[in-house]
């Protein structure tokens, strides 16, 4: 007796996870390509909500989706790929909510951090000061830093560069 329950049972429930043809049909799968260029569009429209509400007159588009505002002018050495450079960051979400600040040294082009860091930071001399906006796939892309950044997260960094080494 328990042994034909027991099969009703499992019968049942495999039953009730079969969908009619028609149903499954009917379902739409985005395509992944349209997917993130959906995203990506919607991404770019809150960089330019937070570039207009905070009223960053001179901010321009770099080449590669970051947008580049400098605040001061260095007069030092220039930073190039295979450098070994100090700086000093801020990075604000762009609710306007703080990430947190710290001073890094790395090999420019070569080091583990954000690719949009590396973009930021060659060109730069030292002394520079510079705000730069960087989409998430240039930051900490579709996971965030699963700490302080969510997942898809556009950021907002105040760089400094301090010192650059050949």
């Amino acid at each position: 007796m328990v042994v034909r329950a027991t099969l009703v049972f499992m019968a049942a429930l495999l039953t009730s996870c079969i969908q009619p043809a028609e149903v499954q049909e009917k379902r739409s799968v985005m395509d992944p390509m349209e997917r993130n260029r959906m995203y990506l569009a919607q991404e770019r429209q809150l960089i330019d909500q937070y570039i207009e509400s905070h009223q960053l007159e001179g901010i321009e588009p770099n080449g590669y989706g970051m947008f580049e505002l400098p605040v001061t002018e260095g007069e030092g050495a220039t930073a190039e790929i295979g450098n070994r450079i100090v700086y000093e960051a801020t990075v604000y979400l762009l609710d306007d909510s703080g990430v947190g600040r710290y001073r890094d040294t790395i090999e420019l082009g070569y080091s583990q951090v954000e690719v949009g860091l590396h973009e930021a930071l060659e060109g730069m001399k030292e002394g520079d000061v510079k705000l730069v906006l960087i989409p998430s796939f240039l930051a900490h892309g579709i996971a965030g830093d699963l700490d302080k950044v969510p997942p898809q997260s556009p950021l907002r960094y105040d760089l400094r560069l301090i010192q650059v080494s050949r």
